[in-house]
Parts: structure tokens; sequence; C-alpha cells
């Protein structure tokens, strides 16, 4: 109780020291927007006419590798709106010294390594959250959200827009078109937050249109559209409607010939331009993409993204450093329905679902109930609650509960924080919390966190959470810094030191890591990196007779790797690593190599050698990784940006399984409108229970998105 009296009062003393601080703010550039009768075709190609009459705007800033100086190249930007879209275009010029580098075409995943342009919409003017908008030279598109100033990014949120990328001999142009109806904002606004941003890949180059930030994605400190006239009630309603149809011949799901068709979907209701309904029936849970087997050597479960467009709309509020909700804990859905929206500095997600019961896992039906809250305070900060809750019918039940801040006293500091609690149970062996105070930007971070856990935290967490570890006081402090140089053999070089300790609720330390590494990239792209990773560990396990017991282990992991061109799209890297492994010892071998083979071919190839000797160790409740090699080969060839093949096949020689995986796909109306035609096989020896499995599957999805 001590413990936690001090956290709580550290936090007053923080807040009361925020508000005496003086916050600097410097001027923001503006673009005034105009109305357009002649909306632009959105083909990449500036035609008579389309941005004549509108005024461009340029005059971008590099953030790195010259911070504070013009972009190397010019970048020109025009807006127009009408009561459909806000419409975009991007000239870049491009000289012959900066080839256009341009190699990714799945959607979603322009996310670094390509040119590319980026827009970004702070459409309730808050100066912490905003849509994204990427698109490279190849017409590519990445849609995203962005909370807490930065801070968070998630991917994982899609919506309906559209954009077209073309190529001049002076460079390329980019041309965006985003419906009203796609995104929330106040409607009342006539002035929105916006940003312009550039990647340049041949120099390592990004670049924004609002001037000198301290770091990337920083919505307070992008500039102002003024002029924007959005309507009150976008489109209304849209239907996600899917049909499915599984052959399955299995012995995982002793499934043998079987057919299952099936029918579900999604529901989106706008009830105002800031506020939205959504409901599910029935969504697949079946992901169109394969997960990609991750080597792992903590022991600890590993978590994947949640695919399920139910979940997209609102599933970066739940991103927190321990997270009371973890949207892949609830499997098969019944039926759900959801509340998002932000009005007053109040953002708001509330949902409720139920999931069937599962006779096999012995798991009973289920509801899942959270309210999600988080309230704009200051210049960019926020506070937020949260409530979570699992009750089936048998009157058993999981709650957890929970307050989080992040607290941007300054253009570098950031103070963040958590507190939870959950029941059943001793309230104070099942709650915890941390508080962290960093100082960063693009170029360097330090942080110091305290965190307590209690020692049965994890229990509840868990039925509806992800939480990999409890029963800790612990000290962390990361600290890394980039050097960049100008005219020189050597683009940068990064440092890295990362170190934590913690100890027991019985004063008993119970593990300490020492990460480092330092990584060259140099100006003919060649890259090394020298990594160490150092943990002392106490785990719990049983022994022979079952009894628990405290296992004490020492591992070290020592990397090099030596690249080229990795921080672009097409790479390739090898890397040699030697360390001990819950008292084995260890080393690993990796390849990785991408390239674009052909036109609209890429490939790319991984290789994973991992190896402890004879040693065969093993111990329950520890996942443990075992002597491998583990091949995975990708090939996706693009049609155009949306119809395309994708073959993904991975081996594992320690299960001896053989994994492969074909997917056709058909976007007829980005993105949620699709036809996917897929084959996953999958043979592999299960080590437990001693046998073979097989498991083929033919799918066939068809969405079709309807609007009214």
């Amino acid at each position: 109780m001590h413990n936690k009296f001090q956290m709580v009062s550290s936090f007053r003393l923080l807040f009361l020291i925020i508000l005496c601080l003086g916050i600097k703010v410097s001027g923001q550039k503006n673009m005034l927007i105009s109305y357009t009768a002649n909306p632009p075709q959105i083909d990449g190609i500036f035609s008579a006419g389309e941005w004549d009459n509108i005024q461009p705007d340029s005059g971008f800033i590099q953030m790195e590798p010259d911070k504070g100086c013009d972009a190397s190249e010019i970048t020109k930007v025009y807006a127009s709106f009408d009561s459909i879209n806000i419409y975009v275009a991007f000239s870049c010029i491009q000289g012959s010294s900066n080839p256009i580098m341009a190699n990714i075409q799945t959607r979603d995943r322009v996310t670094g390594g390509d040119d590319a342009v980026i827009l970004l919409l702070d459409t309730y003017i808050d100066s912490r959250t905003a849509y994204g908008f990427t698109v490279n030279p190849l017409g590519t598109q990445t849609d995203y959200k962005i909370t807490d100033d930065g801070r968070f990014i998630n991917y994982e949120w899609d919506t309906e827009w559209e954009a077209a990328a073309g190529r001049l001999a002076t460079g390329w142009v980019c041309e965006m078109a985003i419906p009203f109806g796609s995104i929330k904002y106040r409607a009342s606004n006539e002035i929105w937050g916006i940003n312009f941003g550039r990647i340049l890949i041949s120099n390592l180059e990004t670049s924004w249109w609002s001037g000198e930030m301290v770091d990337n994605f920083r919505i307070s400190q992008g500039g102002q559209l003024e002029g924007i006239r959005a309507p009150v009630r976008p489109k209304r309603l849209m239907l996600f409607p899917y049909v499915s149809l599984r052959y399955e011949n299995s012995d995982i799901t002793r499934q043998y010939n079987k057919l299952k068709p099936d029918v579900g979907g999604d529901i989106l209701v706008n009830l105002s331009s800031n506020f939205s309904m959504n409901a599910t029936i029935n969504p697949d849970f079946a992901s169109v993409e394969g997960d990609l087997v991750k080597i792992d050597l903590t022991g600890w479960e590993v978590d994947f993204p949640d695919k399920r467009l139910f979940f997209q709309e609102g599933n970066e509020m739940f991103t927190m450093r321990y997270r009371p909700f973890y949207s892949r804990r609830i499997g098969d859905i019944n039926y759900g329905v959801k509340f998002t929206g932000k009005a007053g500095g109040y953002g708001m997600n509330i949902l409720n679902v139920r999931s069937p019961e599962n006779v096999e896992q012995g798991l009973p039906a289920a509801f899942y109930t959270v309210a999600r809250v988080k309230k704009d305070i200051l210049r960019s900060s926020t506070i937020g609650a949260i409530i979570v809750d699992k009750s089936d019918f048998d009157t058993t039940f999981a709650r957890s509960f929970g307050l989080d801040w992040v607290l941007n006293p300054g253009e570098r500091w950031k103070i963040t924080g958590q507190l939870m609690g959950s029941y059943p149970g001793d309230i104070l062996k099942h709650s915890g919390g941390f508080l962290r105070v960093a100082h960063e930007s693009n170029k360097h971070h330090v942080h110091l966190r305290y965190t307590l856990l209690g020692g049965d935290l994890a229990e509840n967490i868990n039925q509806t959470g992800f939480l990999r570890d409890d029963n800790r006081h612990e000290l962390d402090a990361d600290m890394s810094y980039t050097f960049w140089f100008n005219e020189s053999f050597m683009r940068y070089i990064r440092v890295f030191f990362g170190n934590n300790v913690f100890w027991g609720l019985d004063g008993i330390m119970r593990g300490y890591t020492f990460r480092d590494y330092i990584r060259f990239y140099l100006t003919c792209n060649f890259s090394y990196r020298f990594y160490i990773d150092y943990r002392y560990q106490v785990r719990n396990s049983t022994d022979a007779s079952g009894q628990p017991e405290e296992l004490y282990f020492y591992n070290y992991f020592i990397e090099n790797e030596l690249g080229y061109n990795t921080d672009a799209s097409s790479y390739a890297s090898l890397s040699f690593s030697t360390g001990r492994n819950f008292n084995r010892k260890m080393k690993i071998i990796q390849g990785d190599v991408a390239l674009q083979a052909l036109e609209r071919l890429t490939v790319k190839y991984n290789i994973s050698w991992l190896n402890f000797g004879t040693d065969t160790l093993s111990y329950p409740g520890i996942r443990l990784e075992q002597n491998t090699l583990l091949n995975i080969l990708t090939l996706d060839y693009y049609f155009t940006n949306n119809l395309w093949v994708r073959l993904f096949a991975q081996h594992n020689s320690y299960d001896k399984r053989f994994y492969l995986y074909g997917q056709f796909g058909w976007r007829f109306k980005p993105p949620f409108g699709a036809l996917y035609l897929i084959y996953a096989g999958d043979n592999y020896f299960d080590h437990t229970e001693k046998q073979y499995y097989d498991h083929r599957t033919v799918f066939l999805k068809l969405t079709y998105p309807i609007g009214f």
C-alpha cells in the first residue's frame, strides 16, 4: 500500500510541476483551402484545369539528415474540397542525383523504405490525434491513426480513400481524395490541423511542410488548414456483408473433407460527423494473411495484431504499455456492438461482444464489455480511464480497470504512466502501474521508468488483456542517440543502451537486463550492427513431482549483423549470433533478402539456423525455442495495386513443419470490397502428442460494402 501511495503522490507532484511550466508555442504555418466545382480525377496526372487555379504551398524543412535545413528537393502541395471529398496533390521534383526508389505494392506496408508523400489531418484540431495517409510513387496506399501526439501509430486501421501516382521527367506526382464519410471530425470547425511530409530514401531524408519539428508525426507541431467546410452529416450507413466457403481436411480440427459455408458482416452507422456505431454479426476470425513464425528467445507469449474489421475503428485507444484489453483474446464472436467518437475533448470507445461456447477448449460462452475514455488536457496531453469486464453464464467473471496519462510539459519532455487494478482476488496482488519520464527527439531518447506489478495481476488481466509477467518492482532506463554526418563516408551512427532491474514483491531480485547496440550506416549503403543482450532471470516452473520451484537463468545474446541498403525496401542482411538461452549454449545464423525481381514481382527470403547443440532441456511453464532451420519465402506478383497473387512458404526443421499459403486477391472496392481465394496447407509433428498432423484448407471469401 505504501508503494502505491508513493506512485500517486509522485503523479500529483509531477502534475503540479507541469501546470507551472511555460510551454513554448511557435508560430504555425497556415494553408487556405478553397471549394472546387471541378473536382480532379484521381489518376496521377495533372490534367489541365484540375489544379491550375489553386495556389500551391511549399517550403519543406528537413527532419533528417540535416535537421532544420531546406529539403534537398522541391515539393509543392495543393488542396481543395467539395461536398464529398478533400483533394490533395503533391508535385515532387526529383533530380538525377536522387533516383526514385519504390518497390512496395502491398497496401498498408509503406511505412518506410520507399520514396513517399504523407498527409496528416488533425480533424479535431486537438494537437494529439490525426489521420495519416501515405502514398509511394507506385500509388501504393497506407492509412493509419495517430494518437498521443505521435507516440502511437495504428497501421491496422483502414478506411476508404483514393490515391494515384505518376512519374514525370522531373520527378513524380500524387493525387489523393479523402471522403468526409471516411473520417471523423467536428463539423463546426473551419480550421483543421494539417501537415505534409515527404520521404526521399536515396538521401535517407524526411522533410515536413510545417517547419522544423522535434520528431516525426508530432501533431502539435503541424500547421493549420483554414477555410474547410465539412458536411454536418456525411454518408450515414455502410454495410459490409461477407459470404465465405471453406473446404477443410484437418487432423487439427478433426474436420475431414468438410465444406462449411458461412455468412456474416459488419455495419457502420455515422451518427454524426464525430460519432459512429459499429455492429458485427458472426465476423470471420480467419485472417486472409498468414502469421509469420517469430523466433522469440524470451520464453514469453508472442502477440499478434487483430485484423478484424469490427476492432479497427478506435482500437488505437487501447494501445498502452499494459493492456487490460487485447482483442485477440476474443475468439469467435456471435455478435457485437461498438460506439466510438469524440466531443468536448473526450474521446470514447465502448463495446460489447458475445463469444460462443468453445467445447474443444472447455470455454463457456461469455460477454466482453469494454469502456474506454480519454480526456484532452493542457496543450497536447491526455488522461484516460478504462473498464473491462468478462462474464460467462456460470457467474464466473474477470474485471479490470485503470487510469493512464500522457503528459507533454514541453516539446521534448513526456511523462507517461498507468495505474490498474483487477478482481476477483486481493486488490493489492491484482493491481499495478508505472511512471515514466522521457526526454526525446528524432535524434535522441532518454527515459527512466518505475513499475510496480502485483503478484497475481496477470491471472486476471490475461482473461481479457495482455501482460507477460507480474510480481515486480522494476526500474528501467533507455538511452539512444543518432549522429548524422554531412559530406562523409558515413551516413549515421546510432547507439542504444537499455537497462532494467526488478525485484519480486518479497524484495528478492528476480532479474536484470543489459541491452546495447551500435549501428553504422555508410554512404555506400552498407551497414554494420553490433548488439548484446544479457539477462538474469528467476522463473517459476514445476519439478518432476509437480511441485512449484524457482529456476535461475543467465541468458546472453551477442549479434553481429552486416547489411546492404537495409533502410530501403530492397535490402540484404546476414547476421551471426552466439549466446546462452535457459542453460543451453546457442548459435544463430540469419539471412534476409528482399528484392524487386521483376517489375511486378517482389521476392522476400529469410533463413534462420538456430542451434543449441545436444541440449534438450525443457521447463514446464517456460516456452523454449529448439534446434531448427527455418526457411521463409514470400512471392508477391501485382497485376495492379488491387489485383495480386501471393505465395508464402515456411519450413521448420524442428517439428518438420511445411506450411504453404497461396492467395489470390482482388480489391474491387478498396479497401473493404474484396474477393479472396486462399489455399493453406500445414503439415507438422507435435512433439508433445508424438504424432503428425496434416491440415488442408481452401477458403473463398467475398466482402461487398454497400453505402447509403
